[in-house]
């Protein structure tokens, strides 16, 4: 019997039921591998959270919830947001350990079900199966009220040249991914010694899609599972929902928004220069034309078939 080693990573701000929510279905899913398991590869977890300045609360419910659970959180200012919350938390679980048997990236907001590790721990044996080594793998997720909306997992590129990709259907089987969301993200060990964890130039968004960009360079296999383990609300605007939105701002209203973490263009810019750099100067000029002119972006881009198509990279 061999007991497997996993760090779980997230970050948290001023969600405290989701949270909790989260780290519940986690336990439940991760009990029901230990007692289906138990003399095979038992699974001991340790959760690494980043509590990004929180005020609700959350990390003394989460003492009261769990005590006796394998839970460090880690203070964060309130300024990292996703991305350096996750890049904390990772950090500090290589710190504590240098060899974990795998890395699980969870958002507080999804909800895993009992599947969970059946699920990631096929992926993992396909792609050595099919591809000679392990790698990435992301969980796909559903709406909460509708299975047949799929939210997170991975994309492929439908024109990698025009960053048009498109959502890929859970089908039974792994199939390989472009892009991966974090959302569930199943990371093995020698990932990390190839590529390292997220990059740091991110703040909140952007940081999976590069990690699974990066890692296919690598030639590293990046997949999502063959069926839905979990469900996570799509709470993003659409393409097409952001720039109506962007329309009936004032400039002034237009600048902050899209110098907030939470809607950067930094973070998105610097994902095409790292990933898409012949694609960077256009979509520099582009994203000029979206803070200063949006009516004249809407068109072109509608003219153009972005909003037919998910497109992370327009």
């Amino acid at each position: 019997m061999s007991t497997l080693q996993i760090a779980t990573l997230l970050t948290f701000h001023n969600r405290k039921q989701k949270t909790l929510s989260c780290l519940k279905s986690l336990y439940d899913a991760l009990d029901q591998w230990n007692r289906l398991h138990t003399d095979e590869c038992p699974i001991k977890m340790e959760v690494y959270m980043t509590d990004d300045g929180s005020s609700d609360g959350t990390t003394e419910a989460i003492g009261e919830l769990f005590p006796d659970r394998a839970i460090k959180i880690l203070k964060g200012n309130g300024q990292l947001f996703w991305a350096k919350g996750m890049c904390l938390a990772w950090n500090a679980a290589l710190k504590e350990r240098q060899q974990w048997d795998y890395y699980l990236l969870l958002n507080d907001d999804t909800f895993v079900r009992q599947n969970l590790f059946d699920e990631l721990f096929a992926a993992d044996k396909y792609s050595l199966e099919h591809f000679g080594r392990r790698g990435i793998y992301s969980g796909i997720t559903c709406s909460p009220t509708d299975e047949r909306i799929i939210t997170y997992g991975g994309d492929i590129f439908t024109t990698k040249a025009k960053g048009r990709t498109i959502r890929l259907q859970p089908t039974g089987v792994p199939q390989t991914a472009d892009l991966t969301n974090a959302n569930i993200l199943w990371v093995h060990p020698s990932v990390v010694d190839a590529i390292g964890i997220f990059y740091q130039g991110y703040k909140h968004g952007c940081a999976d899609y590069d990690y699974s960009l990066r890692a296919k360079k690598k030639q590293i296999p990046t997949l999502v599972t063959a069926n839905i383990c979990g469900t996570c609300e799509r709470d993003h605007h659409s393409n097409k929902e952001e720039i109506q939105q962007l329309m009936k701002m004032t400039l002034r209203e237009r600048r902050e928004f899209v110098n907030s973490p939470t809607h950067s263009d930094r973070d998105y810019l610097t994902f095409v220069r790292r990933n898409l750099p012949t694609k960077y100067p256009f979509s520099y000029i582009v994203r000029k034309i979206r803070l200063y002119c949006p009516r004249l972006y809407y068109l072109l881009t509608n003219a153009r078939g972005v909003y037919q198509e998910s497109s992370p990279a327009q």
